[in-house]
């Protein structure tokens, strides 16, 4: 009888460490770390579970443990096998190319962040944390490449709070706004290359207390009602988020993750600090749910506590 309830306890006590989405938990804080930790956390308890299971007394404990580390571990093997399907073409030519790179409150390298733009020439980047301080750093290193350059803040509002958006000349004429639905004001764009379709560059509430965390929910609602119009819209940015949370993947009505079928599903985007495996993904371009993705990379930006990624997609007409 003890031996089943010690079982039942850890198991339980996995299960809300390594699963919180499941019971909806995820949507709070401290649980909402704990959902962005779901890799880490499965290896923990895949070896707790060993660990116990190395006694005869704990020995159903162990397995109890261990089931609730093969089920968190299930949901993430998919993102790391690489599929070639309808969704993933390395070989065909991107109608768009993004990048979305969180500068770190203006501290990234401006000058690496331009190289990279001159070499890749993306046609829309998105860059949470850049406010006018920035962009002025930025864009007379870009000078003569046809990049235009828009902010969401008013000039003297620290980068933390902002976001630029750059669109290449190749983009064409482009309608910019913004608008309250985010607590950090956002971008968005349309017209040009990109039609109806809108462009999204967004930096949502990171959910590091109790009233972040409801403010978190709040702006992934309002990207979650972007994303279930049509034409289905590009979302990227620094989201906060990873697909173990559940308040993002509601976001997916009409989109997908790029990353998907990529084989990098779990590539680290923060802390750029740790190794790629042992960070956490929650830097995103999010696509029309048609499109295929033809290119996806992890980009390092020096001076930044995140980085980049850059994604080619084919947009359905």
């Amino acid at each position: 009888m003890r031996r089943t309830l010690l079982a039942a306890a850890l198991g339980a006590g996995a299960a809300v460490a390594v699963l919180p989405d499941r019971v909806g938990l995820d949507r709070w804080h401290p649980f909402t770390a704990l959902a962005a930790l779901r890799p880490q956390t499965v290896g923990a308890t895949a070896l707790v579970a060993c660990l116990l299971g190395i006694r005869r007394t704990t020995r159903p404990a162990g397995v109890a443990v261990g089931a609730v580390a093969a089920a968190g571990a299930a949901g993430l093997v998919s993102r790391a096998t690489r599929r070639t399907s309808a969704r993933t073409d390395p070989t065909a030519q991107p109608d768009l190319l993004v990048l979305a790179a969180n500068v770190w409150n203006g501290r990234a390298d401006a000058g690496a962040l331009a190289t990279l733009i001159a070499r890749e020439r993306p046609d829309l980047v998105s860059l949470p944390e850049s406010g006018e301080g920035f962009r002025e750093k930025l864009m007379p290193l870009l000078d003569g490449l046809g990049y235009r350059s828009w902010v969401s803040t008013e000039p003297g509002r620290p980068d933390g709070w902002s976001v630029t958006l750059l669109a290449a000349e190749r983009v064409g004429e482009v309608e910019v706004g913004s608008g309250p639905e985010l607590r950090r004001q956002h971008l968005w764009a349309r017209g040009g290359l990109l039609g109806d379709r809108t462009f999204y560059a967004v930096h949502p509430q990171a959910p590091m207390a109790r009233w972040q965390a409801r403010v978190w929910r709040r702006d992934l609602a309002s990207i979650g009602r972007w994303t279930a119009t049509l034409p289905a819209p590009i979302v990227a940015g620094d989201f906060n988020a990873t697909l173990d949370h559940g308040p993002f993947r509601a976001c997916l009505s009409g989109v997908r993750d790029s990353a998907e079928g990529t084989g990098a599903g779990l590539t680290g985007t923060y802390h750029a600090g740790l190794p790629r495996w042992a960070g956490i993904r929650i830097d995103h371009v999010l696509i029309p749910r048609e499109s295929v993705t033809t290119r996806y990379e992890v980009v390092d930006l020096p001076g930044s506590d995140h980085r980049a990624v850059l994604v080619g997609l084919t947009s359905p007409r």
